[in-house]
């Protein structure tokens, strides 16, 4: 019985992600690399309702926050992924709408 317990026990302290020196805010919140989305991410389309990315390695998570970006700065909505398609060159779109649901 004393064993189970250290097992459980020993199972659930190295679940944590627990970091000295780090809140949880630092480590939930994505710092964006924007040198690498200048080099990667280029606007195709902007509008008041929307907003189309061209880009090539980078992960459309991260892409994302350029869109809520986007979309909270022109209406104060949020941005919702609405269809992703693959383009020339390996490249690929990403097209986001902005909504408040």
């Amino acid at each position: 019985m004393n064993r189970l317990y250290v097992f459980f026990l020993a199972a659930a302290i190295s679940s944590c992600s627990w970091l000295p020196g780090k809140t949880t805010a630092e480590m939930e919140v994505p710092v964006p690399d924007y040198q690498r989305f200048a080099e990667n991410v280029s606007i195709v389309k902007q509008t008041s309702t929307g907003v189309v990315y061209e880009y090539k390695n980078v992960r459309i998570d991260e892409l994302a926050i350029l869109a809520s970006l986007y979309c909270h700065d022109q209406s104060g909505k949020k941005a919702y992924l609405d269809k992703i398609t693959l383009y020339r060159n390996n490249s690929r779109r990403a097209m986001f709408i902005c909504k408040n649901l």
